[in-house]
């Protein structure tokens, strides 16, 4: 039983030809899969850039809130201390006392500078909390210009990942194995 080489040369072809054409369906499968996982991430990111976006908003919000609470507190702090000290004069009227001289006058001037004191605490602890606020709110709004950069490079990248050209190569090498064995015996090359 004889080989017939040029038929064996025919079926290594064929074989050839199938592998490019499964290489060539294979290439622009990987390149769509590529594209579209580029542009699944860009898409990720375009939300939590819409997330952190939303996060700085409601912490500016929070932020004067806080503010709106804190001037709450120093308004019934300094009413109560008003009150208090009011308490105090006509305590010390009903009894005779002279206010404004004395040792009566050092208890009026140390309540005038706690009052001042604490009224002074407290806005330094209002200013303090809603700029902590804001703060992070700029740290929000930052994360969001910085995850909306990385959404458009993702884009871009998408828009680079051409699923014909990844099967230029793969063809190229097909037709070249095609040429460089004269066919295969398969067309008249010469």
């Amino acid at each position: 039983m004889a080989i017939d080489w040029k038929s064996w040369d025919t079926v290594g072809g064929i074989m050839s030809i199938g592998s490019t054409v499964t290489g060539l369906i294979g290439n622009y499968a990987a390149a769509n899969r590529q594209k579209y996982e580029a542009e699944s991430a860009g898409l990720t990111l375009e939300h939590q850039e819409d997330m952190a976006a939303i996060n700085a908003d409601m912490l500016e919000m929070e932020a004067q809130q806080v503010f709106r609470a804190y001037n709450r507190q120093i308004m019934t702090k300094t009413m109560a201390a008003g009150l208090k000290t009011s308490t105090l004069k006509t305590s010390f009227a009903a009894r005779g006392v002279q206010l404004g001289y004395g040792s009566v006058a050092n208890v009026f001037a140390s309540d005038a500078v706690m009052k001042e004191l604490d009224k002074i605490t407290m806005n330094s602890n209002r200013v303090r909390a809603a700029n902590q606020m804001r703060t992070r709110g700029v740290q929000s709004d930052i994360r969001s210009d910085m995850l909306g950069a990385s959404a458009n490079n993702m884009f871009l990248t998408s828009s680079t990942v051409s699923p014909f050209l990844n099967m230029t190569s793969t063809l190229m090498s097909g037709v070249g194995a095609f040429v460089k064995n004269e066919g295969y015996g398969l067309i008249d090359l010469g």
